[in-house]
Formats: C-alpha cells, structure tokens, sequence
C-alpha cells in the first residue's frame, strides 16, 4: 500500500510545481492540499474498503478543481492547464474506474459518474461506461432510461439510443417509461425532419420525407407491440402526442380509438376522452370547433360513460371537469349560462341516481347556499339525499343545522331537534363536537334567550368525556364574565367532585385565581393540590407549576415537602425531568445551558 501511496505522490510533484510556479496557491495551501491527498489516498488503500471514501477523495478533487478555476480567473492566469486541471481530471477518472470496478453492484456509483461527465461535458467516456453499467445493472428499467437519455440528450447519438430503447425493451417488455421514453424521441426525431424539409424544400411535403416516415412507422411499431396498455401508459403517451403536434396526429388518433376500445369499463378512459374534447384537441375532433360546440361533445361523451358506467366515481370526474370549466372566465354570456347549465345538470343527475360521493354533495350545497335566491326546496332535497346515504357524516349535519340558523331562522325547538337527530346519527362520540359547536354558536348570539347559554354549558358537560372535557374550562370563563369568582369556585368544586375533568380545568381555574385582587392564596394552592392529585403520577410539570405557585405567592418553605411528594409519585423518567427543572425553579440564579 505504501508504494503505491509514495508512487502517487510522485505524479503529483508537477502540480505541486506548477501551483507554485505560478503562485496560484501559497506555500502553506499546497502543503495543505498534499496532506489531505495523502490522507484520501491512505483511506482508498485500506484493505476494508468503502464507497464513501472513494465518493469523499473524488468530491475534495472536484472542489479543488473548483478553486483552481477560480484562482485562474482572479488572476488571469491560463498557462500549465494540461499539468493541472487534466491531471486532475485523470486523478478522478482514475478513481471512479477504481470505485466502479470495485463496487459495480452499486448503482450509485454509475450515476455519479455519468453526472462528473456531464458536467466536465465528457460525453464520450460517459457513453464508454454504458454497456458495463447494463452488463451490472441490466434488471433494473432505470438504468435503460439513463443510458438513453445520455445517448439521446448528452451524446447526440440517436443509433445508440435506439439500441439500447430496443434492447431495454426486450429486457423489460412491461416497462410503460421505455415504451413512451422511445416513442417520445422517435416523434421528435420526426418533427425535427418535418422542420428541415420545409426549410430545404418548400415544394416537398413533409410526408414525402422517407426518414420521416420511417421514425413515424418506427413510433407506430413500438406503440403496437407494447402489450401492458393501462390508463397511466395512455395519460403519459397523450401528454407526448401534444407536445409534438402536428406530426403525432395520426398516432395520437389510433391510439385513442383502441383505447376507447380496451379500457371502455375505466371512469379515467371517459374523463380523460371528455377533457380532451373540451380542450378541442385534434385526435378527437376534425378541424377547430367553437367552445359552445366542444361543450356539447363533452357532455355526450359524458353521457355516454354514465350510460356504461353509472358510478360514484364517473359521477365525481364529470362534476369535477364541469367545476373546472366555470372556474374559468368566458367573454360570452351564452357560454358562462351554458356552463352553469351543465354543472347544476351534472350535480342534479348524480343526485338523482344516488350516486353523489359525500364530498361533491357538500359542494353542491355550497354552491346552492352562495346563490343570492337559495331555492329552499332544492336545497332541502340534497340535505335529505345526503343524510339518507351519509347519516354518519358530520359535515352533512353541519351543514343542515348552519342551513336551519342562517338562511331559515328557525326557533330553537327545531333547532334542537336537528341537533339531537343528529348526535344520535354520529356513532363516535368524539364526532360529536362539531355539533355542539353549532349550537353553542346560536345561543350565543340570541340575547333574547337568557340562561339559555348556561343551560347549554350543563347539559355538555353531563354529557362523556369528548364534550364535557371540552366544555368545563369554558364554564368557568363563562362564569367569569356573567357573575362572580365565588360562583366560579362554588363551579369548579362541583365539577371536582362530581366529573372526571382535565388537567386544562384546573389550570383554568388557577389562572381565574391569580387574576384576583389580592388573590385568595388557599383558593389558589387548591388548584394546584386537585392538579397533583389526578395527573401528579404522570404529569411532571404540575409538580414544578405547584412549586413555583409556593415559591412566588404561598409558602416557599412548603416546596421541600412538594420535592418529596413527587419524587414518591412520579417515574424514575418523568421525576429526572422533574429535577433539572425544580432546581431552575428552586435556585433561579442557575444559568441554564
């Protein structure tokens, strides 16, 4: 290992020259640069050898160029480029051949050296790696891709890439991104010969061209003879064929015509086929047509598919395209209408087949709720349907009851009505909230009703957990603002004594304690006491609150007691965590770090 170390470092001296010679690089800074090569040369040479060593000398390299670049610019320095710069780029070569030889069952290392080629723009030893790369690699459908975009992009060899398209494709016959990857530089092959003709030769028509016609028949070969055509093959195929209007006109035409043919049971097949035809795309219509006109296409496109495929999910593409289509603006007032039309027909249709999903349900309730005339018949029609198929959807319900307090107006008796319905329609009690939400919302802006609201604020917290948790802290605000801290206390003390309550209860009322002036010291040490009590085993940050409550406003000589108490109740974790804290709290003048 040593003399191969030393023989390195020999090479090197002309470098090391040549930097000093022309005073790109001080002294020290070459010194530098020969202990780190040293360094990286005895890491590639150990007898357990890695990849990251080889990737961490190429990458200290490749920065080392970087520099030396931008030595040479500051200082306009051009002369010793072949000792230097090539050098170093032959110090690198060297090492990946090393690292690929040695670690050619890593995939990685191919790429990373395809990147250092393209980027020092070496496009033919980049290409020369590529068969190795294959030989090691061949099972995986994303080396093909890379050797072909490499070929088609980097190294203008379009003879190669179709080779290895071909061979890539033999290997992997399912492989969608081959296929369309081929395709997709057979079109612009194709499209790049249509240009040149009509440059070259005015009076020739492009299809006369007989190397257009071959990429084309090639493009029409491959597309034919691919057998895994799936909705996903056709969506990145037809995302090509537009890309390389007019020349994939006929493909594009063909390939649409079997896929009608093949996927007719996909709801993606029809949305796919109605937005193509909204857009006025040439592979499904002749010739240009009027927006009014590709509408009506559209439509019967839709129709058609609801006819074969009568489902939630064709229902759901057909609003979703209609949706899109009002999204945007039309200069014409005839089309907006027409738009309008089609979307209230496409939520009215799916309404009447049961087949309207939750989410466009509540959507279309939107939409007829933000109507300036909200038809209450109407609307009362699609709460029904969806409460009929969603009895469990709490956004459904929601929505009923904002319906009831907003639009209607209604009394509070069947408004509470609704709500009980629907409470008992939700099987998970945690769902539940939202509707009490609602009706704590209308009680709260009906003054005319006083004591309602306290009498909402009981009957939650009678209710389980999931809403009398919820609702005890604001209880106790409540209070505050509609009476006094001696009916708060009186409260707080019931719900203690008579409620599982939360640790935020507690807190609440603490806090409505310190408030007071002077504050009621006793009243206050309670809260913190009912803290420790139910969430003392747990919860180490009651302990330090109750600490530092004694500490600032109790007994500070009380906070001994408290220490012990906690460390009999807590874990051994939790009371760690509860020391480092105490003695912040304890001794405050410690610096925390």
């Amino acid at each position: 290992m040593s003399e191969l170390i030393e023989l390195r470092r020999e090479q090197a001296i002309r470098e090391y020259e040549c930097m000093k010679h022309l005073k790109l690089f001080t002294d020290e800074e070459i010194q530098s640069i020969k202990n780190k090569r040293h360094y990286h040369d005895y890491k590639i040479e150990r007898r357990t050898k890695s990849l990251a060593d080889f990737i961490n000398y190429i990458a200290y390299e490749c920065n080392l160029f970087q520099l030396l670049l931008q030595r040479r610019r500051r200082l306009r320095i051009r002369a010793e480029w072949v000792s230097l710069e090539k050098s170093i780029h032959n110090r690198v070569r060297v090492l990946y051949k090393r690292a690929m030889h040695r670690f050619a069952s890593d995939y990685r290392v191919w790429i990373h050296f395809l990147r250092y080629c393209k980027t020092r723009r070496f496009f033919t030893e980049g290409s020369a790696v590529l068969d190795q790369m294959l030989g090691y690699h061949g099972d995986k459908p994303k080396a093909w891709l890379c050797a072909i975009d490499w070929e088609y992009l980097q190294a203008k060899n379009m003879t190669r890439a179709k080779h290895y398209t071909l061979r890539g494709l033999q290997r992997h016959p399912e492989c969608r991104e081959l296929c369309v990857n081929f395709i997709t530089i057979q079109l612009a092959e194709a499209k790049r010969i249509g240009k040149k003709s009509e440059k070259e030769e005015k009076n020739v028509p492009v299809g006369d061209d007989a190397e257009l016609e071959k990429a084309l028949k090639t493009a029409h070969l491959v597309y034919k003879n691919f057998e895994h055509k799936d909705m996903a093959f056709y969506e990145e195929l037809l995302k090509v064929f537009k890309k390389y209007v007019p020349v994939s006109n006929e493909l594009a035409k063909e390939a649409i015509a079997e896929m009608r043919n093949i996927l007719a049971d996909k709801e993606e097949m029809w949305h796919l086929l109605a937005n193509l035809m909204l857009e006025g795309s040439e592979f499904v219509t002749e010739g240009a047509i009027k927006s009014s006109e590709a509408l009506e296409k559209c439509l019967e496109i839709y129709e058609e598919a609801l006819d074969r495929l009568p489902t939630k999910k064709m229902h759901s593409f057909c609003i979703d395209a209609m949706l899109e289509l009002n999204s945007t603006q039309d200069e014409t007032v005839g089309v907006q209408k027409s738009k309008r039309k089609a979307l209230a027909n496409a939520f009215k249709r799916a309404l009447v087949a049961d087949l309207l999903e939750e989410k466009k349900l509540l959507q279309y309730l939107k939409l007829l709720l933000h109507n300036n005339n909200p038809k209450e018949e109407l609307i009362m029609s699609v709460i029904g349907k969806g409460l009929e198929q969603y009895p469990a959807s709490v956004k459904i319900w929601q929505s009923y009851m904002r319906y009831l307090m907003v639009h209607k107006d209604v009394e509070e008796d069947e408004l509470e009505a609704v709500f009980r319905k629907g409470v008992s329609s939700l099987p998970e009690k945690s769902n539940r909230l939202p509707l009490w939400e609602m009706l704590f919302h209308y009680y709260s802006n009906r003054p005319d009703l006083p004591g309602k609201l306290e009498q909402l604020f009981r009957r939650a917290i009678d209710q389980g957990p999931e809403i009398s948790h919820h609702y005890q802290p604001l209880f106790l605000d409540y209070i505050m603002s509609k009476s006094s801290i001696a009916k708060a206390r009186s409260e707080y003390q019931r719900l203690v004594k008579n409620y599982t309550t939360t640790l935020e209860l507690h807190q609440k009322m603490a806090n409505l304690e310190a408030t007071q002036t002077p504050p009621d010291v006793n009243e206050w040490r309670q809260c913190h006491e009912n803290a420790t009590q139910f969430y003392g085993k747990t919860d180490p940050t009651v302990w330090l609150q109750y600490a530092q409550f004694e500490r600032d406003h109790g007994k500070p000589q009380h906070m001994q007691s408290l220490y012990e108490r906690a460390k009999a109740a807590l874990d051994e974790e939790s009371f760690a965590t509860f020391m480092a804290e105490y003695e912040l709290i304890r001794n405050p003048y410690i610096v925390r770090y």
